[in-house]
């Protein structure tokens, strides 16, 4: 069976959420299946940095050239050219890690992760090029012609009937299965040894991950508490970052507060080793990683009873609801008691 995948949102960097899940996704798969010849589609006007995966023999590289934003704007317009044709492959599926422009064979069956609605609930907390680009792609239509939907989470797929009336045995949840890379003993050790640690959040520096919450909250706790550990927020980078910036040089605490930008894994490692305390009261996510990895290097973590965190985190986050900042600075204040 010859099998396409849209790997574009490997081109992207550094990754986020999506990008991880998708490399990993990709590479379980090809790990376990030398049955299927797979073949990934990228599309760049300039060549670009992605995994090829050549350690596995059935996997193929279809890359093309046309300048993204013309390819999108003939898709979304006349449905043209279809990427099948475009590969010079005869495709009997084809698998979309995340939702983007596509067009296809009718013939050909397509499978579309979905890992969150944020962009249908909250707008507002994308920039207005990433609205347009949501819209453009229409996902209700997307989500229509699949034949298959993957839901990381049962909320997800909850969400997805509600919002779209998509009948329920079209959807599966599959829970993403990452396997967190560790810091060394010694960075462990560095880590916890010699200082009080600090508050951790790690995450992509948007909007909805609620990072003035999470600032203002610090804020009070400060203002309440004593030798209370720095701050530090961490994570991908995006356009949201000047207003976290302006955010933090209006508070009294601004010299205890680190914003790390786009680290890598490396230093993502050293950042949870070193970590008292992990706060992620996000107002909305379809699954919600980095709690979990906090999870694995033993740091108690503060997370949002919003969306799909109680469902993921369980019994092992203390949950807060992300619309109370006293709330969320009660969470804090709990484990740095301990």
């Amino acid at each position: 069976m010859n099998i396409g995948i849209d790997a574009r949102s490997l081109q992207e960097r550094p990754w986020g959420g999506v990008g991880q899940y998708t490399y990993r996704t990709l590479h379980a798969l090809f790990s376990r299946d030398t049955k299927n010849e797979y073949y990934l589609f990228y599309n760049a006007l300039r060549t670009v940095d992605v995994p090829h995966f050549s350690e596995f023999p059935n996997v193929h590289i279809c890359t093309t050239r046309w300048p993204n934003k013309l390819l999108n704007l003939c898709i979304k317009l006349f449905r043209w050219p279809r990427i099948d044709s475009l590969m010079h492959v005869s495709l009997d599926k084809f698998f979309m890690p995340n939702r983007n422009f596509v067009a296809l064979h009718p013939r050909i069956k397509l499978a579309v992760v979905v890992h969150d609605l944020s962009f249908h609930h909250f707008p507002e907390f994308f920039s207005y090029k990433s609205r347009l680009v949501h819209w453009a792609i229409n996902p209700r239509k997307l989500f229509t012609r699949a034949d298959t939907i993957i839901a990381v989470s049962k909320y997800t797929k909850d969400d997805l009937v509600r919002t779209y009336g998509i009948a329920e045995e079209k959807i599966r949840v599959e829970y993403p299965a990452f396997t967190f890379k560790h810091a060394s003993i010694e960075t462990l050790k560095q880590g916890k040894g010699g200082h009080d640690g600090y508050i951790l959040y790690f995450g992509a520096l948007e909007p909805r991950k609620n990072i003035e919450g999470i600032i203002a909250a610090y804020g009070l706790l400060c203002s309440e508490e004593k030798d209370v550990p720095n701050m530090v927020l961490a994570g991908r980078s995006t356009f949201y970052v000047k207003r976290i910036k302006k955010r933090i040089a209006t508070s009294r605490w601004k010299n205890n507060i680190a914003l790390i930008e786009n680290p890598g894994e490396n230093r993502k490692a050293e950042l949870y080793a070193g970590a008292r305390v992990f706060v992620y009261p996000s107002f909305y996510e379809g699954f919600g990683f980095p709690p979990l990895e906090a999870m694995s290097y033993g740091v108690p973590v503060v997370a949002s009873s919003a969306s799909s965190i109680p469902e993921v985190c369980g019994d092992s986050a203390l949950l807060v609801n992300p619309w109370d900042v006293r709330e969320i600075k009660e969470g804090m204040k709990f484990f740095l008691r301990r």
